[in-house]
């Protein structure tokens, strides 16, 4: 009687030998369905590595499609990635006679997503995508310019970060506002060579209505551009600097190398601690989700065979 109590206790307890089974720790993209579905993710839990197809830079999280764009050199195209969807091809940009490298990206309230076209100091220019997917190349601005920064605050005013200057040359950078009318644009420097800011090769670039902060790859700084009036004031110094992000308490991230670096509105730099999977290579673009609790990292490529990643990795913020 005593043995058969136990083994009915046994049963109705699942059993002690039951074993549940293994969850994995990083599940494989799935499959881009023909139609792609967004969906809320919940906190990330693991580091998701998704291998790309094309030379990426920069990066940007559009919370209410829960989508995130990315653009593809190889392909001269805008791409998106979605958990349900994975990688999704967006839209076909104009092609460039002088190359192809993109840089930032910034969606419009009206839909329309801006690209930065580095030109090569022969084509620099905005590429404008349209919510029904046909692109064009905007009007108006100077193709001597290599633009790769571009950022809108809160209120939807647009600036760019840009430098002059080829290999061999000291490259003189600047800051401008941009008006956008149809196809044609007005940039006009707020900092620059007009007003002796000694910018050099600016690169990221994130926008709050009281201040701008722009990265300077050749001085390896941070820069703090107050608006209005534009006084510029160097924030940080680091190893390396490339496109930058900014985070809901004000923080700023900044890849660079190997290493990705958090910097506050006093200019305290400490290093961000390494996620769980493998080594990063050169950082370039960062992107955030805040709902997801997740930082999206495109980790390009410093190793012959290995191709540029997408590094999807969980992060307090």
């Amino acid at each position: 009687m005593r043995s058969l109590l136990l083994a009915i206790a046994l049963g109705a307890c699942g059993g002690a030998a039951t074993k549940q089974p293994d969850v994995p720790a990083a599940p494989a993209p799935a499959a881009a369905p023909t139609t792609p579905v967004a969906t809320a993710p919940g906190p990330a839990a693991a580091e998701i590595v998704v291998p790309l197809t094309g030379g990426g830079n920069a990066l940007w999280w559009d919370a209410t499609s829960h989508a995130l764009y990315l653009t593809d050199n190889n392909a001269n195209a805008l791409i998106q990635w979605t958990d349900a969807g994975g990688l999704q091809p967006v839209g076909t940009l104009p092609a460039g006679a002088a190359g192809i490298s993109l840089g930032g990206i910034v969606k419009r309230a009206d839909g329309t997503i801006l690209i930065t076209s580095f030109g090569f100091g022969k084509e620099g220019t905005l590429f404008a995508l349209a919510a029904d997917k046909t692109s064009s190349a905007l009007a108006g601005l100077d193709p001597v310019r290599r633009r790769v920064g571009l950022a809108q605050d809160d209120k939807g005013a647009l600036y760019t970060a840009y430098f002059v200057g080829g290999r061999g040359e000291k490259p003189i950078g600047g800051v401008a506002t941009v008006a956008i009318d149809g196809k044609t644009c007005v940039e006009a420097e707020i900092a620059g060579a007009s007003t002796k800011a000694g910018f050099e090769k600016l690169v990221g670039l994130v926008a709050t209505p009281s201040a701008l902060y722009v990265a300077d790859q050749s001085q390896k700084t941070i820069f703090k551009i107050a608006v209005p009036g534009y006084q510029v004031s160097p924030l940080a110094t680091l190893p390396k600097v490339d496109l930058l992000l900014r985070l809901p308490n004000g923080d700023l991230l900044t890849g660079g190398g190997n290493a990705i670096s958090r910097i506050s509105p006093a200019g305290t730099v400490t290093p961000v601690p390494a996620g769980p999977g493998a080594a990063l290579e050169q950082v370039r673009g960062l992107a955030y989700d805040p709902a997801g609790k997740r930082l999206f990292i495109l980790d390009h490529s410093a190793t012959p065979g290995r191709p540029d990643q997408l590094r999807v990795r969980p992060f307090a913020g």
